[in-house]
């Protein structure tokens, strides 16, 4: 019996599963997530070592060296690049894409403890972070005090590092929340020189008390004989109040407290970075999918979470100034449209060629067929909507008609010309072109087989496309030996005559006066070719060599940038510049391109949309407290407790340090993190207590 005569004969069976398959493409088309670009950024681990009091060239000697000697010895390295800056190292290893991103950094984390011995004694522990396409924020929310609250930016600055934090940290699709934008509060502690000699004290003595009190300590266990009690001295600072009250010394008089010697009052951080939000300053949070994660789930997780937020912070306005959800959605639709615009240009061609209504809605019949067994695949091979697969679905619309159309068009020759009953039609006609049309899919396909596992940045690009464009082109032969056979019985069968009808016969004239005179020339150009075969080999050849001269690709990347809508700008500055009221210079205005002080940093650091928000990031000079904002996308929050005394000194006296391994730092001098600078007639201690959040970035 023969293979197609033996299906047919069974259309209920053939008709279940082809729909079955529809019905998955159709779930898979609802289901599968959409996203701007496939993951193709290769898996890289940073390592940041921060080195108080050294200078670049003892930073890049004594840690950077080291480190990227025993990083680049681990398998599967690509690359090892460095930064060393004063009192900050960073090294970034680049891994292969065999890799995985966890396990390259547990493999930079073994590395790194094997050389800790080497390391020198004062660093502070390495900090290492994953870099990868969820790396950059999918969202930014600004928030900023509504009008008439009680409410400054510092407090709002405390509410978005703690409760709200934790509450958008809580959200499934939220990987990681960034907080930024300066107003950091701190407790700011202005030293009395004479109440000091009075008490016959110094700043170290102020500054040992503070470490001492600002922690809960445990005291003992108290059991007695039907109880236990767990004793625990509470020092950890409340209110400001209770930094005041703190014990320095013990006098003949009573204790000498804190607000004896000092003002106490709450103040902010010196500002590191400024925030713009909708023209008005305003604590920027920046929302990172996982790694594995959809930028438009993580979107509309927190979208949901906003009224939940608003209503239980109703004194500060949360606004969206920067979201990836609208270009990936303006993208895709995109995308989809113009989908929607080939599939129309498709069938009004074959229409156009065909002259023939049945015949058109038989080919149009198989597209959505194709497409929706394309999508179920796709779906349960974990595929996603973005512009590779959409372009991969896009390209193979005209494609994927072409064995539909060789099965139909042969099945109207045996049923028009040959005069045979519409069911010998149907399988004769596609018995005889189904092992013509396989060999050109076949073919197709195998052209596309090495894309998929040529390697490299290409394979990891392109393979979304190669593998939806098999996909496709399979389904469409699939669809073009089962559905056009079992259709083209209803479809071709005509009642009466065979004729075409009044429209047919006006649209067939588009080949008689179109058609035909296109093909006498390409008849004619071929028997000109074939009497002159020098020539047009010749002329061929030279076309060829032509075509073939390799562009330059210096300057070039893999990839061109796409069109983002986003202005990025940075300005580049010596280090002998300062920081004199850099908030008032960040920029006049949000409505046109940011004016970057001189001062700002190296790399990409504004990234401004009209009318929406723009960061700037400031590079501290070498004589000011360093930070990591020349070597990061964006400014590292902080906390900190500072206290400085005022005080008149000795003109020219050094600046002496005292280092804790608990990150407090302790200066004599005007000093920020190991860098002194000359006073005269000031002395200053500096109380410091820094951590370091992860919001490592590439741009």
């Amino acid at each position: 019996m023969r293979l197609v005569d033996a299906y047919l004969k069974r259309p209920h069976l053939v008709s279940s599963l082809v729909l079955l398959a529809a019905v998955v493409g159709f779930v898979g088309y609802r289901r599968m997530s959409v996203n701007l670009f496939p993951d193709s950024e290769r898996p890289k681990v940073a390592v940041v070592s921060v080195y108080p009091g050294a200078s670049a060239e003892d930073v890049e000697a004594e840690v950077t060296r080291p480190i990227e000697k025993d990083l680049s010895s681990i398998e599967h390295v690509r690359l090892v690049t460095s930064v060393s800056k004063d009192e900050v190292s960073a090294v970034t290893v680049e891994f292969e894409y065999s890799e995985a991103l966890s396990t390259a950094a547990t493999d930079v984390a073994n590395g790194l403890e094997k050389i800790r011995a080497q390391l020198p004694d004062g660093l502070r522990p390495p900090m290492i972070f994953k870099v990868s396409s969820a790396t950059p924020a999918v969202m930014t929310l600004a928030l900023r005090p509504r009008t008439g609250s009680p409410l400054d930016l510092s407090m709002v600055r405390q509410l978005a590092d703690n409760p709200i934090k934790e509450r958008l940290l809580q959200l499934p699709a939220v990987a990681n929340v960034e907080v930024f934008g300066a107003h950091e509060p701190v407790i700011r502690v202005d030293l009395d020189r004479d109440a000091l000699e009075r008490y016959h004290l110094t700043p170290l003595d102020v500054r040992a008390a503070m470490v001492a009190f600002n922690a809960n300590q445990p005291v003992g266990l108290l059991i007695t004989g039907e109880s236990q009690f767990l004793l625990k001295r509470m020092g950890q600072f409340q209110r400001v109040s209770d930094v005041a009250r703190i014990p320095i010394a013990q006098r003949e008089g009573g204790d000498v407290h804190l607000a004896d010697v000092a003002k106490v009052y709450r103040s902010v951080l010196e500002p590191q970075s400024a925030y713009h939000g909708d023209g008005t300053p305003a604590i920027a949070v920046n929302i990172q999918r996982a790694t594995t994660g959809v930028a438009l789930e993580t979107i509309a997780d927190v979208a949901r979470a906003l009224p939940g937020l608003e209503q239980a912070y109703p004194d500060i306005v949360f606004s969206i100034p920067d979201t990836q959800g609208d270009l990936i959605r303006l993208s895709v639709g995109n995308m989809l449209g113009a989908l929607r615009d080939a599939l129309i240009m498709t069938v009004l061609v074959i229409f156009l060629f065909l002259a023939d209504l049945r015949g058109m809605t038989l080919a149009a019949i198989a597209i959505p067929f194709t497409y929706l067994l394309t999508f179920a695949v796709m779906w349960l091979i974990g595929y996603e909507f973005d512009m590779v697969t959409l372009t991969a679905v896009i390209v193979a619309v005209g494609m994927l008609l072409d064995d539909a159309i060789v099965v139909i068009e042969n099945i109207e020759r045996h049923y028009h010309e040959r005069g045979r009953d519409i069911h010998d039609a149907v399988v004769g006609g596609t018995e005889e072109v189904m092992l013509a049309i396989f060999s050109g899919t076949y073919a197709t396909v195998m052209v596309l087989v090495p894309i998929i596992f040529i390697g490299g940045f290409v394979q990891t690009v392109l393979r979304p496309l190669s593998v939806s464009l098999t996909i496709a082109l399979i389904a469409s032969y699939v669809v073009s030996v089962t559905v056009i056979p079992l259709l083209a019985p209803y479809v071709l069968r005509r009642d009466g005559s065979n004729g075409r009808n009044r429209f047919e016969r006006l649209v067939s004239r588009f080949d008689r006066f179109v058609m035909d005179p296109v093909r006498e020339f390409y008849v004619r150009l071929t028997g000109t070719a074939l009497k002159h075969r020098a020539l047009f080999l010749v002329a061929g050849g030279g076309l060829l060599a032509a075509s073939a001269r390799p562009r330059g690709l210096v300057g070039r990347g893999p990839m061109a940038p796409p069109d983002s809508g986003l202005t990025k700008g940075g300005v580049a500055s010596g280090a002998h510049n300062t920081r004199a009221g850099p908030r008032g210079r960040v920029a006049p205005s949000v409505e046109g391109p940011p004016a970057r002080p001189a001062h700002a940093r190296n790399g990409p650091a504004c990234q401004h949309r009209p009318g929406a928000a723009f960061t700037e990031d400031v590079e501290v000079p070498p004589d000011r407290r360093p930070d990591l904002a020349g070597l990061v996308d964006r400014p590292l929050p902080q906390r900190a407790v500072t206290a400085v005394g005022r005080h008149a000194a000795v003109r020219g006296e050094p600046a002496a340090v005292v280092r804790d391994p608990g990150l407090l730092d302790v200066g004599l001098g005007r000093r920020r993190e190991g860098r002194s600078v000359a006073a005269p007639g000031r002395q200053f201690v500096v109380l410091r207590h820094r951590v370091l959040p992860p919001p490592f970035r590439h741009t």
